[in-house]
């Protein structure tokens, strides 16, 4: 399965793997280089963990006594994404990273793992290399992000004097594990925070890039602040609203931990599925809009980026989903109704104040508030009960500023008109005659006990699927402007 390899390593040189194309086979296979019986062991779909250590019981038997008796664990979560827990006292290396007992690291493909006395020994106690079958629907194998080098033996606090919550480099890869990438936007992306020094729980991590983000800010003008995301995520406590864990920042960059939600995201739950029947629109849309009139309400923010992308699911099964608001890098206080002026958020869910505020002159008359979040909810309850959205790329803004959507597909032809006023009620051009949260939280529609729920095909006449939209009929992150998607 791999190429030979001699014992005499070095950990600090890099181990390349040979890429393997397998059409076949387990998830993943443990190889013991050095020191240790059997020399492959399989990560079929029924493993969850290999333990290694010399007990008889251990998965892969390691022979020298310097070796625990059960010294590392390899195991991997319900993502197939594999991770490693430092179960003796004496430590294992993975390329140069130093893993302590109670430590959990995240592993790649090729990921070279050492028990050793130091780092730079050439003759390991025992010397495993992790292969990750790269095959669609199998183990994870990373984005390539080298494990970084061991900084655990270096003096100071990790504390930067002067800055609210600042750390250093070195204290963000003592205490996390940010390897794997979850996904990237303008200036932040998010990647799997593992917490090295509490059981390896799990985080979606966000990490803001300051130097881009002061880019945006000069660009659009706006008036947000670095911090405010932070701040405003860790006051924020709804449970259909995700979770701040904890912040700090760098000289380099902000991080969030965030919960971690793992039923992926709205958008793709309908490019896979299609509109959703009335009956389970509803139930999920009303929880969206309790979680907005929580922050319309309660904490007078609006929210300026509501989209699919960033409804987060906490399972794939829609009737028991539950939804979760995400991405708050555009959100802001708004006290008054014209209180913003920062052209962003992404097109097609755009209000068609926020297009009058970017091109018009008058500042007096200029701005917007609150309202703009309630148009998106609209488009996104189109897009649920019909499975594509509202308006046409061409010309989109001006058919956002003239209201320009039909319910004209088949998908509509089975939904109830409470539900058609409903959408109304919110894409409604005037945002002065457009409903608020709490009068969208009270809807009638919400209240019908019986809805019509045929088998329906997720197929529009002619026979495309939604899966199968142009590109001029989804909702895609490249159009995201301002935060990722």
């Amino acid at each position: 399965m791999s190429q030979a390899c001699g014992t005499q390593v070095t950990q600090t040189q890099v181990f390349n793997v040979v890429s393997q194309s397998f059409v076949a086979g387990p998830d993943a296979v443990l190889m013991a280089i050095a020191g240790a019986e059997p020399k492959e062991f399989p990560f079929t779909p029924e493993t969850s963990e290999v333990v290694i250590g010399r007990h008889p019981d251990c998965n892969i038997q390691a022979s020298d006594k310097h070796v625990s008796s059960k010294h590392f664990r390899v195991y991997r979560d319900s993502e197939k994404r594999f991770f490693l827990e430092e179960l003796g006292s004496s430590g294992c290396f993975i390329n140069n990273q130093l893993v302590k007992k109670g430590e959990h690291r995240a592993l790649c493909h090729g990921d070279a793992i050492k028990i050793a006395p130091n780092v730079t020994t050439e003759s390991p106690f025992a010397f495993f290399i992790l292969q990750v079958n790269p095959c669609e629907g199998s183990a994870w194998k990373g984005d390539g992000v080298p494990c970084p080098p061991d900084t655990s033996e270096r003096s100071g606090t990790g504390e930067i004097e002067g800055m609210p919550n600042g750390k250093t480099e070195d204290w963000v890869t003592k205490h996390w594990d940010i390897r794997h990438q979850l996904g990237s936007g303008n200036f932040s992306e998010v990647r799997l925070g593992v917490d090295v020094k509490d059981k390896g729980k799990q985080y979606a991590m966000k990490i803001v890039d300051k130097k881009k983000f002061l880019q945006f800010q000069k660009q659009r003008e706006s008036v947000l602040n670095l911090r405010d995301e932070a701040d405003m995520m860790s006051s924020l406590s709804h449970s259909n609203i995700v979770k701040c864990h904890s912040w700090f920042q760098t000289e380099a960059n902000m991080y969030l931990a965030l919960e971690l939600v793992q039923g992926g995201d709205l958008l793709h739950c309908l490019l896979d599925g299609g509109a959703f029947p009335e009956h389970q629109a509803s139930r999920l849309f009303h929880q969206i809009c309790d979680a907005v009139r929580y922050l319309h309400v309660e904490k007078q923010l609006v929210h300026r980026d509501l989209k699919p992308e960033n409804i987060l699911l906490t399972s794939k099964d829609r009737e028991t989903m539950l939804p979760k608001l995400a991405d708050f890098g555009l959100a802001r206080k708004n006290m008054k109704s014209r209180d913003c002026r920062t052209f962003c958020g992404t097109p097609h869910y755009f209000a068609p104040e926020v297009i009058t505020t970017a091109s018009s002159s008058d500042s007096k008359n200029a701005g917007y508030g609150k309202q703009v979040d309630m148009w998106s909810l609209g488009v996104i309850l189109y897009i649920l009960l019909s499975g594509i959205p509202p308006f046409e790329e061409e010309q989109l803004y001006r058919q956002i500023l003239d209201g320009k959507y039909e319910f004209d597909v088949e998908e509509w032809n089975c939904v109830s008109p409470e539900a058609k006023q409903f959408v109304t009620s919110m894409m409604t051009v005037n945002p002065m005659e457009r409903i608020d949260i709490n009068q969208a939280v009270d809807h009638p529609w919400f209240k019908i006990s019986r809805f019509c729920t045929p088998t329906r095909s997720n197929v529009e006449p002619g026979g495309r699927s939604f899966a199968e939209e142009p590109s001029a009929k989804r909702r895609k992150s490249e159009g995201t402007m301002g935060t990722m998607a």
